[in-house]
């Protein structure tokens, strides 16, 4: 029995290693988010821009939305692009709904210990993102509760018009 005991606990830890290590239910191919999602201020982005490159302001407002009114520091990146395609976790093999988010810039999926600030229109979409997002592993993604219109008039960036031009306009 002391033999079957010794086995038995020296494989419990090679077991945990196939656990998903976010905070993320998965059922049916669903999100479960367990995580509450953090609020920061405009002044919170704004120093995150100037102390961090690795920060990306994504709007997940869709191709019409940004092309009437947009932040120049921001990425877009529509939520019914965000919850389109299929991406596999690497720890369990299992896929789930969804698509990487894109570096506008470089043209490349952002890295995930990037700091990611996610807006909207009124912020619904933005914490359907953020839930995503920490599913892939993003877990310094926030949803600004700050409307698309209230951003703009903290003057965080210029607001610009124009239609994406592609992963990296």
């Amino acid at each position: 029995m002391k033999i079957f005991t010794i086995l038995l606990l020296s494989l419990v830890p090679s077991v945990f290693a196939f656990a998903p290590s976010h905070n993320v239910a998965h059922n049916n191919n669903k999100i479960l988010s367990t995580s509450s999602t953090a609020i920061f201020s405009v002044a919170d982005v704004k120093a995150a821009f100037k102390q961090n490159p690795k920060t990306f302001l994504l709007d997940v407002r869709e191709p019409d939305e940004w092309a009437e009114a947009h932040l120049s520091l921001a990425t877009p990146t529509p939520l019914s692009k965000l919850t389109s395609g299929k991406w596999m976790d690497n720890k369990t093999g299992i896929f789930y709904p969804g698509t990487f988010p894109i570096d506008r810039f470089t043209g490349v999926s952002i890295v995930l210990n990037s700091n990611i600030f996610v807006h909207c229109k009124m912020g619904g979409r933005a914490k359907q993102a953020v839930e995503l997002l920490q599913q892939m592993g993003y877990k310094n993604a926030v949803a600004l509760e700050e409307t698309f219109d209230e951003l703009a008039a903290a003057e965080i960036c210029d607001v610009v018009a124009g239609e994406i031009q592609g992963l990296t306009d």
